[in-house]
């Protein structure tokens, strides 16, 4: 049987999701991927959430979350397959990177360690 699921009752629970992780960020830090898995199971053991529902919601909700303002942060929105735009809130700037440069800077360079192999 195929439930349709209304946009209201989403909306409602996309919106606890997001609560919850505006809530918890804080304890999470480092670990972003702890925090997600967090409000899943949130949404799924306390709201009655089904789980594949309760991981897309919470991923439209971490998608909210709004960078501290002194937090540095890349510009997916404005950047493209050629160029990173970087954004510093502090200072106002935004730097446009050719991904050609990271690519040199970081990843290319023969002094840095090897490579770890590919799971691609």
């Amino acid at each position: 049987m195929n439930i349709q699921i209304s946009e209201h009752y989403l909306d409602r629970m996309q919106a606890a999701a997001l609560s919850f992780l505006i809530r918890h960020q804080a304890e999470h830090l480092s670990n972003t991927d702890q925090l997600i898995e967090r409000a899943v199971t949130h949404l799924n053991e306390r709201l009655q959430v089904p789980e594949h529902t309760a991981k897309r919601l919470v991923e439209r909700a971490y998608s909210e979350l709004k960078p501290e303002p002194e937090h540095r942060y890349l510009d997916v929105d404005s950047s493209t397959g050629l160029v990173a735009v970087l954004v510093d809130p502090e200072s106002g700037r935004r730097y446009r990177i050719p991904i050609a440069e990271v690519f040199a800077a970081c990843i290319d360079d023969p002094d840095l360690p090897p490579k770890p192999s590919s799971t691609h």
